[in-house]
């Protein structure tokens, strides 16, 4: 996946499982786009792909990226060892200007 990295903004997040680096595009105080990478671990390996496409659309506000990302690893099972959900919504609110 190529991504025109001017037109996103990065956020980091160091979680005891690994750093946490979040692309993200804002439209309208929602996420637009979104990508997750980093050097940590995430079970299954799709987890990362079904966050992303879960937070599309979504407010960019805290409460409501963890509770989407709960349902998705409630529903998937996700297990990161070290990374939590509110590590995952941390990187979210540090690639945005809230």
């Amino acid at each position: 996946m190529k991504i025109d990295i001017p037109s996103y903004q990065q956020g980091l997040y160091k979680s005891a499982g690994g750093l946490i680096r979040v692309f993200l595009k804002e439209k309208d105080g929602k996420i637009d786009d979104i990508l997750f990478t980093g050097d940590f671990f995430i079970f299954p390996e799709d987890s990362l792909n079904i966050m992303a496409q879960s937070l599309k659309n979504a407010a960019l506000d805290k409460r409501i990226i963890i509770d989407t990302l709960k349902e998705v690893y409630l529903k998937e099972n996700v297990d990161s060892p070290g990374a939590t959900i509110g590590d995952f919504a941390n990187a979210v609110m540090a690639a945005t200007s809230r």
